[in-house]
């Protein structure tokens, strides 16, 4: 075998010189400290352009003691002869490394994948001088013969030497060996991205300051892509006045458009460029979904193929059976995509939507529907799977669905009017709840259909929002369990019908609310199996059935915490029953903690719901009594009066308050002071201390003055013994009348 041709010492160390690290930069200090670990042999960096890997690599090895050959993989390089002479070249500029005895050009390349590779391998296991090799732009090999070459190199990195390969990505078996070693350690684009103060860093460089809230918007708008960083930078210089908007960073700015088309997409094959063009508009991608909206089979190895080979999608789970994409190439595709065929795009949404809704995902569902412009799908979802996020306590996410509608679908459908209807209850927003209540009835016309389902089901959210007379509301409850179907609204109607029957004196309540208990189990509310558990366990324990009280307030805590729902301003009914049952059986503490959690839910419940808040306020009353609170029970008894006065026909609850009065009056404790003797009012204004909120700009909030305000501030402070906001905020907090997120 021939020798390969040797170089000098000096022009061989300018050869295969570490560029030096790039200005302006902000280094990933944990990433130089996982490189500079003494045990890796061998370290992987792989990210899509622009995420500072040569930078890191080169800031590394500038620092590292160990001589230092780095090689750029250039096209010429995928070819085994070529790279061979390149690594023997290499490693003998930098260690004691034998370069005789190697192939000349003209050897078959299957020697190159045999004999040559072990060879290299050997040579190299046998330097006894430490060094540091670098292969840069590593995802250029493709060749077999010389990823072999690599391969052996990787296996053989003696104790005490080290090889960094850096690239888009590394598709070399040998790394998954050396993984289970624990001699590799792999770097990729989420320790190479950029938090808040690598973001101010890197902007600081540039010349423009930020502050951190910029920063922290800026990460979210380029998930820390650096390169993305010094576009919205440079954008900022751009100015002449250097202002720094809100981060507006997306992909149909030139830009980034440039940038990503020329550096992520390069290299890809049409069919590819197509595939990520097509499903670009998914923000969770797999193989059955990909095939479904683009009418192929092989999206899952497309898609596996696109981050091994390419790191274009992200794996969302550690089998890879789901991915999705940086959020800026997402937006460069859709832009795209918008430009070349807007209809394509809407049938890549309507497909979608079809897929998700067979897959029982309504918000996606729901989504592309509303982003196909097909309004009449995109109603008729929202109205099925409404009562389900109701009773599940996606208050939020139905609210966000009707916002999506243009205002002329909304005001002409009574249904999507009751959808936004049951939003505004669940986030206890009366005015809201009223005005839709109230459009709904409009948009059914004057003559409304008395069976019709979506005239039903506004009745029974107007017979559960009432806090008028009994009578009407009970009137509205009764046609509306009598009219509904089995099902969510049913089971709403239940508890209506039993709350109401219960404050007139109804003794059918209990068969009721149980019928609600049992439908709602079935049907998986467990939003409306809660309240009406509760329901009956306040009838138990005004029935003395202290047992009963008891199996109900546990049965409802757990139904409200297995789905998350303690804190949601509705369950204030279980809280209470919770609070009593505690009381009753000793637990002081516990009884405590939950009146406060009452009290705090029951402020977002003004002026819904006559019979909650009186039943509510009731068991409140008991259990400050068995507390020994004597300023407590009398603060809820007053505000049920209040109610009551809007009630009188509510026997069964005017009887029930006239008897905690006359216990009232027997508990002597004088003090009026401390948190249980906050008002409704006072509970309200509570709820905006925490916030940057002026006191003139909370009274504009709840429609009140700012002198108003500050009064019941001085009361908030005097009843929780504080001199201050803050101070107040923190004593709130901790008797749980503020959450502490």
């Amino acid at each position: 075998m021939a020798g390969v041709e040797g170089t000098s010492v000096s022009s061989s160390e300018a050869r295969f010189a570490p560029p030096r690290s790039a200005s302006g930069l902000a280094l990933r200090s944990q990433v130089l400290e996982r490189l500079s670990d003494p045990t890796v042999r061998v370290a992987v960096i792989t990210a899509p352009a622009g995420y500072g890997k040569t930078s890191h690599a080169a800031a590394f090895a500038g620092s590292d003691p160990r001589p230092v050959a780095w090689i750029d993989v250039e096209p010429q390089l995928d070819d085994a002869p070529t790279l061979l002479v390149e690594l023997v070249d290499a490693l003998a500029s930098v260690t004691d490394f034998d370069p005789t005895g190697f192939p000349a050009a003209g050897t078959p390349s299957v020697e190159y994948s045999t004999t040559v590779s072990i060879e290299l391998g050997r040579a190299v296991r046998r330097c006894r001088v430490p060094f540091l090799l670098v292969i840069d732009d590593v995802h250029r090999l493709t060749d077999h013969a010389a990823t072999d070459l690599i391969t052996a190199l990787i296996a053989n990195v003696p104790e005490g030497s080290m090889m960094v390969l850096v690239g888009r990505s590394c598709r070399l078996d040998v790394i998954a060996r050396l993984r289970v070693e624990s001699t590799v350690v792999e770097l990729g684009s989420g320790d190479l991205a950029l938090d808040a103060d690598g973001v101010a860093l890197v902007l600081a460089g540039m010349g423009v300051d930020a502050s951190a809230e910029y920063a922290e918007q800026l990460v979210a708008a380029t998930e820390g892509w650096p390169v993305g960083v010094r576009l919205a930078g440079l954008a900022s210089l751009a100015d002449e006045h250097h202002v720094l908007e809100p981060p507006g960073v997306s992909g149909h700015e030139a830009s980034i458009l440039d940038y990503v088309s020329s550096e992520w997409l390069w290299g890809l094959s049409d069919d590819e460029r197509e595939f990520l063009l097509q499903v670009s508009v998914l923000d969770r991608l797999s193989g059955p979904l990909c095939d479904a909206v683009l009418g192929r089979h092989d999206a899952g190895d497309v898609l596996h193929r696109l981050w091994s080979e390419r790191l274009l999608v992200i794996p969302l789970d550690r089998r890879e059976s789901a991915y999705r994409m940086h959020g800026l190439l997402q937006d460069v595709l859709v832009a795209q995509l918008e430009r070349a065929d807007s209809d394509a795009l809407r049938q890549v949404h309507r497909r979608a939507s079809e897929w998700f809704e067979a897959e029982g995902d309504a918000d996606r569902a729901i989504r592309h529907a509303l982003a196909a412009h097909d309004l009449e799908r995109a109603e008729r979802l929202v109205v099925e799977h409404t009562p389900t996020a109701y009773t599940n306590g996606l208050y939020a996410t139905i609210q966000r669905w009707i916002e999506a509608f243009p205002r002329d679908r909304l005001l002409g459908s009574p249904a999507l009017c009751l959808s936004a209807a049951l939003a505004a209850l669940g986030l206890g927003d009366a005015s809201a709840l009223s005005v839709w209540l109230r459009l709904g009835e409009d948009a059914a016309g004057p003559d409304p259909d008395p069976d019709s389902m979506a005239w039903l089901c506004l009745l029974e959210l107007r017979a559960t929002m009432s806090t008028g007379p009994v009578r009407p509301a009970l009137a509205d409850a009764a046609a509306a369990y009598r009219g509904l179907p089995p099902g969510i609204w049913h089971a709403a109607a239940c508890l209506a019908y039993g709350a109401w029957s219960w404050t007139a004196g109804d003794p059918d309540a209990k068969r009721i609310l149980a019928e609600g208990v049992e439908e709602a189990r079935v049907l998986g509310a467990p939003a409306m199996e809660a309240y009406c558990s509760a329901m009956l366990g306040i009838i138990a324990h005004a029935e003395g059935d202290l047992a009963g009280a008891t199996a109900c307030a546990s049965r409802a805590r757990r139904v409200a915490a297995d789905h998350g729902l303690e804190r949601a301003p509705g369950m204030a009914v279980v809280s209470a029953l919770c609070s009593l049952t505690a009381a009753a059986g000793g637990d002081s503490l516990g009884a405590s903690a939950d009146w406060q959690l009452a009290r705090a839910q029951l402020a977002l419940l003004k002026d819904l719901s006559g019979w909650a808040n009186v039943q509510i306020r009731v068991t409140l009353a008991h259990a400050s009594l068995l507390l020994g609170d004597r300023i407590g029970a009398e603060t809820v008894l007053r505000e049920a009066r209040d109610f009551l006065a809007r009630q009188p026909d509510a026997t069964t609850a005017i009887g029930q308050v006239d008897k905690l009065d006359e216990l009232v009056r027997h508990l002597r404790r004088h003090t009026a002071i401390g948190s249980s003797a906050l008002t409704t009012a006072e509970l309200r204004v509570l709820h905006y201390l925490p916030t940057n909120l002026s006191l003139a700009e909370i009274g504009t909030r709840l429609f009140v003055s700012r002198y108003t305000v500050k009064t019941h501030c001085e009361s908030i402070y005097r009843k929780l013994n504080v001199g201050s906001r803050s101070e107040a905020v923190d004593a709130a907090r901790n008797v749980g009348l503020l959450s502490t997120a």
